[in-house]
């Protein structure tokens, strides 16, 4: 044994050591293959809000009103949404053209945000939330504060859909194309 740790400090650091592998090992695991929880929504209309972008200018929600929005609520230490934005960026691409736009509303700071994004290479608008992201997207259904957690709108600002955690590439496409 060390002999300067006393056995107090010892059971310490085996208790914060447990629970740092049950949190990254075993409960993101779990999150990352949980299933989606969607859920048809069909009696919420978004009311506009406005957030900044990252270059701190506020945009109006409602700037993309006519057009099929996937609103996705984000951090850059979540894994299931870094797992998940690459196929946001695929579906953008292939539907942006069809008056379909995905928003993007990062609850973490700033730079961190933009660095991320840069480096994954995110094409679609991304917005700078924190707190008020948050109060937005418990106003819309998200209770528990899930990340991801992800609205999809139609085009008369009516919320369809609510996903809670992780949406496939698969799920967002059935539940868009009826929308387009």
């Amino acid at each position: 044994m060390i002999p300067h740790l006393k056995k107090s400090n010892i059971i310490a650091i085996i208790f914060v050591s447990t629970i740092l592998f049950w949190f990254i090992f075993i409960h993101e695991n779990q999150a990352l293959n949980s299933p989606e929880v969607i859920m048809k929504s069909h009696s919420y209309k978004l009311q506009d809000f406005s957030l900044p972008d990252l270059n701190g200018q506020q945009q109006k929600f409602s700037q993309w009103n006519n057009k099929v929005v996937l609103l996705n609520f984000w951090a850059t230490w979540c894994p299931p949404c870094r797992r998940e934005m690459p196929d946001f960026i695929e579906v953008y691409d292939q539907y942006k053209d069809k008056n379909f736009v995905v928003i993007g509303v990062g609850i973490d700071d700033e730079k961190k945000i933009a660095k991320f994004i840069e480096h994954i290479g995110v094409n679609y608008p991304i917005l700078v939330g924190g707190k008020k992201a948050m109060q937005i997207s418990h106003k819309y259904g998200n209770n528990s504060g899930a990340l991801p957690y992800s609205l999809i709108i139609d085009k008369q600002g009516i919320i369809r859909y609510r996903a809670g955690g992780l949406i496939s590439k698969q799920k967002l496409l059935s539940q868009i194309k009826p929308l387009l």
